[in-house]
């Protein structure tokens, strides 16, 4: 029992397999929300990702980095911006933070089936 406490939290770390999929997001800025749709593909053992705004544009991932203790960092690069995107993924949901030149905002988002 001891052992597999300890072992647990290695098990546990997000992969690229869990992120598949389509993430609904959620980001309060002090002009209103903003909704969209995170999706992420791999390809090859290759991760790719794509924003889809609720307004329909597609916006390609330009990093997605997954790191320690199921942290996921974002970038997205835009004709006037890089976002950043900072995010907790806990089992189909995640919380964080993103940011631009004109601050940084709440983001929450929810995997979707």
């Amino acid at each position: 029992m001891f052992v597999l406490g300890i072992a647990s939290p290695i098990f546990a770390q997000l992969d690229s397999k869990q992120l598949v999929g389509n993430w609904k997001y959620s980001v309060v800025t002090d002009q209103g929300e903003m909704t969209g749709v995170f999706k992420f593909t791999e390809n090859e053992g290759k991760l790719k990702g794509e924003i889809i705004t609720a307004e329909g544009y597609n916006i390609p991932m330009s990093k997605i980095e997954i790191k320690e203790e199921n942290n996921l960092y974002l970038e997205i690069q835009t004709d006037s911006d890089l976002i950043k995107v900072k995010v907790k993924v806990d089992g189909k949901n995640f919380k964080g933070t993103g940011s631009s030149y004109q601050g940084e905002a709440p983001i929450t988002g929810e995997k979707q089936e």
